[in-house]
């Protein structure tokens, strides 16, 4: 470690960063997927090509649901010094002042 710069510490930000920074919108992209999947599709005359499929739709919003959740944890996680000296509520590790 160097006395001006933690490369321990910058590495551990450079992973989770990444693994945030492209987990969630693929978590995301693969929620749209299972939705457009679990729709069915129609042919240009009306008829059914495929049938809707209620547990990828299900499926679908689950996902969707876990991506806003850990978006919601995350912004809660940055204010959390905040919301407890102004609320009383000392949440995820706040510490009182």
């Amino acid at each position: 470690m160097s006395h001006w710069f933690n490369y321990e510490a910058s590495l551990k930000i450079l992973i989770f960063g990444l693994l945030l920074g492209s987990g969630l919108p693929a978590l995301f992209a693969l929620g749209v997927r299972a939705g457009a999947a679990g729709a069915g599709v129609e042919g240009s005359d009306g008829a059914a090509v495929a049938h809707k499929n209620p547990a990828l739709t299900a499926i679908s919003w689950a996902l969707y649901s876990l991506a806003l959740l850990a978006a919601v944890i995350g912004v809660l996680y940055v204010a959390r010094d905040f919301i407890g000296l102004h609320t009383g509520m000392y949440i995820l590790g706040a510490k009182p002042a």
